[in-house]
């Protein structure tokens, strides 16, 4: 039996589901109603009323410009970082990445700040080919427009490299990763 992870078996709203995947797998984006309703192909209506209720628990912020009402994830929002993860969760190169037994990305990764800098965006721990690893992550950069720094390495590997205190894997450590699949546990297992 295949565990469901999209988002659409969590909300009961469809568009709702649609929603929360455009605004935080792309936080640092605004969008408009038009524009939501083609990313989306759901009814104007039906997205209007999503967007009314993700407003009023304030997990996005609407904001007028001129004649249009654009809106954006609220970062400061209580749910906002398990959202993105969630929202992560259901995009193509984390389905690729099924098998893995640990994928864990920076924050500023998640929320669009790092671009082609030289710290690590994402670190993936399992037994998996190159070639897996390398589609997975062809198809995030082009989605994103950028390259990203992964690393990729078996359990074994994670351990010495933590016990030597690897310097890429501390910078990483320490910049507050989110847990995209996975359990955290592996890393303190020894």
């Amino acid at each position: 039996m295949k565990v469901e992870t999209s988002l659409n078996a969590i909300f009961t709203s469809k568009t709702r589901a649609k929603l929360v995947n455009i605004f935080f797998t792309s936080p640092q984006e605004i969008y408009y109603v038009r524009q939501l309703v083609r990313d989306t192909g759901e009814e104007i209506n039906s997205v209007r009323r999503e967007l009314s209720n993700l407003a009023k628990i304030n997990l996005i912020l609407p904001e007028a410009r001129g004649n249009r009402l654009y809106y954006i994830p609220n970062q400061k929002h209580h749910l906002f970082p398990i959202l993105l993860a969630l929202a992560y969760k259901s995009l193509p190169f984390c389905e690729a990445l099924g098998k893995a037994q640990l994928v864990v990305a920076a924050y500023s990764f998640l929320l669009g700040l790092n671009k082609n800098q030289d710290k690590i965006d994402i670190v993936v721990v399992g037994d998996l080919s190159t070639k897996t690893v390398e589609l997975a992550m062809k198809s995030e950069e082009t989605r994103r427009g950028h390259e990203i720094n992964y690393m990729v390495m078996d359990k074994e590997e994670l351990r010495l490299r933590q016990n030597k205190r690897d310097p890429f894997l501390v910078d990483f450590f320490l910049s507050s990763p989110v847990v995209i699949m996975g359990s955290p546990q592996i890393l303190t297992d020894n």
